[in-house]
């Protein structure tokens, strides 16, 4: 393949091959995107937020020897990234009741769950990316057992990590979702960390939480934006 060529062009990212088999660029785009249906809305500069905070998560996690895509960022909206075969699995990790898990299980939003919870969804659209066991993912061939308990380890250590790191900017991580893949045999965290794949809620003086604090869905997302980068980029370390 040529320096550049485009690999695959989805709604929110293209990829591109670089100049090394092994490697390919991630060009973030400014497109709206839905978290657990909720709309985060498209705005100028968006994919250059995007990928601004996931290259300090990014950096943040292979500090603690997390295994990840992640490379570098060369541009506002480009970062150089391993080349993965996905695993066609998507992980959504859930602190705190909000969202869709309410809706299932009657919960009250804000309620501090006791563990978190890994649930796993095939990424398939057609099939409107139905919630899976892990024993469905071997028994079908989307990944092996082996994959599997490693990529629950993963996730697990990556929530670790992560509440830390947004409990001391004041803020709440109540639910994500990440992506794996395979690079040279092992499996190995990728995709994107960001606004658009993960619900963060503010907390005020007196430490409760302030759910609607953060809107996505309309003008203001953009405002709601350059709060959570000021938070984590003004403040990373």
């Amino acid at each position: 393949m040529t320096d550049r060529q485009i690999i695959y062009d989805g709604r929110t990212k293209q990829v591109l091959q670089a100049d090394n088999n092994d490697v390919v660029i991630l060009k973030f785009k400014d497109s709206e995107a839905q978290y657990e249906g909720e709309k985060r809305a498209k705005f100028k500069a968006k994919g250059a937020m995007r990928l601004t905070l996931s290259n300090v998560i990014f950096e943040y996690l292979n500090s603690y020897n997390i295994p990840t895509h992640w490379d570098t960022a060369i541009n506002d909206t480009e970062a150089r990234v391993k080349k993965l075969d996905m695993v066609p699995i998507s992980v959504h990790i859930r602190n705190i009741a909000a969202g869709t898990i309410c809706e299932r299980f009657h919960l009250e939003p804000g309620t501090a769950l006791k563990y978190p919870v890994l649930e796993y969804y095939l990424k398939n659209a057609d099939l409107g990316h139905p919630m899976i066991s892990e024993s469905h993912a071997y028994a079908f061939g989307y990944a092996t057992p082996e994959e599997m308990k490693h990529i629950s380890r993963l996730s697990s250590k990556v929530n670790a990590v992560l509440k830390a790191y947004m409990d001391r900017r004041k803020l709440k991580l109540v639910d994500y979702r990440l992506e794996f893949g395979r690079s040279k045999g092992q499996i190995i965290l990728g995709d994107e960390i960001s606004p658009d794949n993960v619900r963060l809620w503010s907390v005020d003086a007196s430490g409760s939480f302030k759910p609607n604090h953060f809107n996505f869905e309309n003008s203001k997302a953009a405002k709601s934006y350059k709060e959570i980068m000021t938070l984590l980029v003004a403040n990373r370390g």
